[in-house]
């Protein structure tokens, strides 16, 4: 198309201006009026340029994209090819776009973001103590838990330097190692709450063990109370429970697809990052044939998903979106920070006609007035910003607060398990040196008394029994006035269960 230009005998220029249906930008009324914030801007810049305008529709319906056959379609394709004089729509400003045409100065600034169904608000209830650690950190938990338990009794049976004669009062069966099952399970759970234990681990290996199980212990309560302070200053507060926090959780999440605009600017940025999230991100979309046509069809699948969809769309239409319909709201990261303007030929006129309309309207304060129109009064929903995620009476807070997941708590589990493969060295280390030591000595575990002793019998008492009472082999009192096992002590020997009773044979 040969470029126009007004004159005073033709009177006003007619322009041909391509477009795309989105709202608020642009839409079509049933008796064929097209309305919406694009209309009345450049009836605005109309009136100061001296044009009439009538809008047309690509073929394509979208805004822009490069195909190798083909070449630009879309309003971008329009322009190009001189089917349109201006390319009047919500147009992101690309460097592979300026390439084929020009820009004119942004009217509207804009990023990408998400947008996401509201989540549901529950009253946290008996709950409330457990809500500081994700429910996959209260699992991880358990299974440590069990699994310190089991490699404690592990060493305390294979670990010839954790045996040895354990006193009386602390163990009426005699000669044996103190980490059995039970006993084990009973040091961790005890340590686990801070109450101390009762008898420590003997061995090296013993002791790896129980540094980084304490070390664990002590990162992970010192969390979990950290986070249970701000749940409790936020008490009055009813959370919602969101599936996910960032966008490497939306990337691993199984449950929850992400879509976004085919053929549009953002899909072509998340492509061309260099962000290894945001291209898997691209890669998810692709592989779950996510995109959509339009930024309507994405909208309505948020909706009908009941939050199992997130919709990666422009900031500006999602917040749009949200204001008019009070389950949806923004979410995540405002990704690659860009500006709408319109798009003319290389070299047009009108690139400066238009600059100059669009400066005159932004100093008079006409441009904030048409934005405040379609964005902050057209719509009856308030708390769309979902990053501030958090109830306060009946709005959104600006205070954050997530339950501690795998991640965060990375330090603490990477510590213990160096430690349990660190223990279970050690422990190969002491049956080896033990076998070396002993010069090929069979190694024998400590026996078990048949005759359990008598125990907690006074140190006076003791004194009265008189020397029948201790016979060969059999030890005195200890020096805190109770018996212990003595350490020579068979299956051959037993002690009295009563005074003057003789051990059996």
């Amino acid at each position: 198309m040969v470029q126009r230009a007004t004159t005073a005998s033709s009177g006003p220029l007619n322009l041909i201006i391509s477009t795309v249906e989105q709202e608020p930008y642009i839409t079509r009324t049933p008796d064929d009026r097209y309305e919406g914030f694009l209309v009345e801007l450049i009836t605005e810049i109309s009136k100061k340029a001296g044009f009439t305008f009538q809008f047309r529709q690509p073929a394509e319906k979208i805004h822009g994209f490069n195909t190798m056959q083909s070449g630009w379609t879309g309003v971008i394709g329009d322009v190009v090819a001189g089917r349109a004089d201006i390319g009047g729509a919500a147009l992101t400003v690309t460097s592979e776009r300026e390439e084929v045409v020009d820009f004119t100065k942004p009217f509207l600034s804009n990023s990408v973001s998400l947008l996401v169904h509201k989540p549901t608000w529950n009253d946290l209830g008996l709950g409330y103590l457990v809500r500081p650690i994700s429910s996959d950190y209260w699992i991880f938990i358990l299974v440590v838990l069990f699994l310190v338990g089991i490699i404690f009794f592990i060493i305390g049976k294979f670990s010839p330097y954790e045996w040895g004669n354990v006193a009386a009062e602390r163990d009426p069966r005699g000669a044996q190692n103190s980490f059995t099952l039970r006993n084990s399970y009973l040091f961790a759970l005890s340590t686990i709450t801070w109450q101390g234990y009762r008898e420590a681990p003997h061995s090296i290996s013993g002791r790896i063990l129980a540094v980084a199980w304490w070390i664990f212990v002590l990162l992970t309560l010192i969390a979990y109370t950290a986070n249970l302070t701000a749940y409790l200053l936020a008490r009055p507060e009813q959370l919602p429970e969101m599936p996910f926090t960032t966008y490497e959780d939306l990337v691993e999440s199984t449950t929850i697809r992400a879509g976004a605009l085919n053929f549009g600017s953002t899909q072509n940025l998340l492509r061309k990052s260099r962000s290894d999230t945001l291209k898997s991100l691209w890669t998810k979309i692709s592989a779950q044939n996510s995109w959509v046509n339009s930024y309507d069809e994405g909208v309505q699948r948020v909706v009908s998903s009941k939050g199992t969809f997130a919709m990666i769309m422009e900031t500006a239409s999602a917040e749009y979106a949200a204001r008019r319909n009070c389950n949806l709201m923004l979410y995540g990261e405002n990704l690659f920070p860009s500006s709408l303007a319109f798009a003319v030929r290389k070299g047009s006129v009108w690139k400066t006609i238009f600059n100059k309309a669009i400066d005159d309207l932004r100093e008079n304060g006409r441009l904030d007035q048409l934005k405040d129109k379609y964005w902050r009064f057209k719509g009856e929903c308030s708390n769309i910003d979902g990053r501030k995620y958090f109830k306060t009476g009946t709005h959104l807070s600006s205070l954050p607060i997530y339950p501690l997941t795998m991640k965060d708590m990375a330090v603490a589990s990477i510590f213990f398990f160096v430690g349990v493969i660190v223990s279970l060295i050690f422990l190969v280390v002491e049956v080896i040196h033990y076998a070396v030591t002993k010069k090929g000595k069979k190694i024998e575990r400590p026996q078990v008394l048949k005759h359990r002793p008598k125990i907690f019998r006074p140190k006076n008492k003791a004194a009265k029994a008189g020397p029948t009472d201790v016979e060969q082999g059999e030890a005195g009192p200890s020096s805190d006035g109770l018996e212990s096992v003595p350490l020579d002590y068979t299956e051959d020997q037993g002690l009295s269960a009563d005074e003057g009773e003789k051990p059996e044979a």
